[in-house]
Parts: structure tokens; C-alpha cells; sequence
């Protein structure tokens, strides 16, 4: 069973109103949407720490990686397999939003939020009979979703033979399953502070490096204790693009800042 939705936030909202979630456990580097909905929601949120087996003890994952297989309620991932187990997956790629489901109440009562609360009857007849919010969205598929997933891979594996054993930064093992459009590293130590540096010399080489989120626990709303290993991951965690022509430049940006050194 799919829902189609034009927007993840929405989308998300409607799937926690739908399971009746009063209290959820989120890994701190993830979509500020994730909590920032749960209070609207009127939804008390945990944070708990990532784990240097990149497994997850949350309720909600936002798994772009495969770097593990999650077991929670719900997973956002790239286009591609189902990876992990939940009672819904969220599946998000070139513009086209669809959430995969096992359950089918749990499909009704998010379909419901999704059509407004509406029940519609015969003819014009209809009737309000729940909280929601009308979403119209055409049903979508990412056009050779197949071939895209197999060049990514491809992609991927030529980076692991190109980086094994670098001096700069480790690599994480992230899978097959899933169409992906960045290759995450994590950066040495020493690498830290020049971060920012790092960022903007590799964008303006027309290297489109990304970063993954802020800790919520650094953020004035969100506020909380800090979490040893998500703070770790935050300060290592690069995400450079699948393309192979990057290996070179890379290689000169990070050795020029490779001997600055970093302390905190």
C-alpha cells in the first residue's frame, strides 16, 4: 500500500498522528522536522546517542546511508529496497515522495490526515470525521530508478578501492540497496577544526560537498545534555558527491590543510 505526498514534513506529521505516538526516542543528528513537528504535535522527545555501530535505539531513523539496518516505527531512506524493519517506510528521491506501507489501519488513518479528515460519501455528500490537512499529491516513480541505483554503486565501489587506507578520513560501508546521490566520509581528527575551511575551498572547486545536521541538543529550541558519539559524527561526518573526477582535487585540498592540526 503507497500514499503519495509533495511534502516529507507533512507527510511525517500525518504518520505520527496516525500511530498515536505521545512520546518518541530520536538520534540527535537528524532533521530538525523530526522534533520540531513532535512539539507541535504535543509529543515528548528523547534523545538518544548514535552508536559506534551505527545502530539506532530511535523511533524514527533517517537512514540516507544503509550504514545499518533499522528496527524502528518509521524510516526514511533514498529510493530503492526497504531496508530494516518498520511500520512504514518514507521513501524520497528526485522530487518524488512515497511512504510504503505493511499495515493497513495505519495506511487508512494516514490517508484520512492526508485527505483533510474528509470521509466522502455519494455524490457531494462528505462528512469532517478527523483532524487533517489536504494534501494533493500525483502518484510518482523516479524514472529508471534500476539503472540509477546500479551507476551509483558503481560510484561507490570506485570510491572504496580509491580510499582504502587514506591518511584524511575513514569510510563507512553503506550498501546496495538504495539509489544514492552522496558517498559519506568521516573525517580524521585532525581535520576538525579546519572543517569549515575544507567546506568552502572544495565548493568554490566546484566540488558540491555537503554536511549532515546539526545535533538538536545544539539547538536553542531543542536544547539538551550534549551526546558523546553524535557530537563526534557531527564534527567528522562529510558528504562528497558521486562523482569520480573529485578524487584528485580532494586529495590536494585536504593535504594543504592536513597539517594545521586541531585541539579542543
Amino acid at each position: 500500500m503507497r500514499l503519495w505526498a509533495t511534502n516529507s514534513q507533512l507527510l511525517y506529521m500525518a504518520l505520527l498522528h496516525a500511530l498515536g505516538v505521545k512520546k518518541l526516542r530520536l538520534n540527535p543528528i537528524s532533521p530538525t522536522f523530526f522534533a520540531n513537528i513532535a512539539k507541535i504535535l504535543g509529543i515528548e522527545s528523547e534523545y538518544v546517542d548514535t552508536r559506534l555501530d551505527f545502530g539506532s535505539e530511535a523511533d524514527i531513523v533517517h537512514n540516507f546511508f544503509e550504514s545499518y539496518t533499522p528496527s524502528s516505527l518509521i524510516v526514511f531512506q533514498n529510493h530503492g529496497k526497504s531496508v530494516g524493519d518498520a511500520k512504514v517506510f518514507v521513501k524520497k528521491s528526485e522530487g518524488c515522495l512515497v511512504a510504503e506501507f505493511e499495515d493497513e489501519e495505519l495506511y487508512q488513518k494516514t490517508k484520512l490526515f492526508l485527505d483533510g479528515g474528509v470521509k466522502r460519501g455519494r455524490l457531494w455528500n462528505y462528512d469532517v470525521v478527523s483532524v487533517g490537512i489536504k494534501e494533493k499529491a500525483k502518484e510518482c516513480e523516479v524514472a529508471g530508478l534500476e539503472e540509477k541505483i546500479a551507476r551509483s554503486n558503481e560510484i561507490v565501489e570506485f570510491f572504496d578501492e580509491r580510499f582504502a587506507k587514506n591518511p584524511y578520513f575513514d569510510t563507512l560501508c553503506i550498501g546496495k540497496a538504495t539509489y544514492k546521490t552522496y558517498y559519506p566520509i568521516l573525517l580524521k581528527p585532525a581535520l576538525y577544526c579546519p572543517k569549515e575551511d575544507i567546506y568552502q575551498e572544495l565548493r568554490e572547486n566546484g566540488i558540491a560537498v555537503e554536511v549532515r545536521f546539526k545535533p538538536l541538543y545544539k539547538l536553542t529550541f531543542f536544547h539538551s545534555a550534549s551526546m558523546p558519539v553524535s557530537e563526534e559524527l557531527y564534527k567528522a561526518i562529510m558528504l562528497l558527491p558521486l562523482d569520480k573526477n573529485i578524487v584528485e582535487p580532494l586529495w590536494e585540498v585536504l593535504e594543504k590543510y592536513r597539517y594545521r592540526g586541531c585541539s579542543f
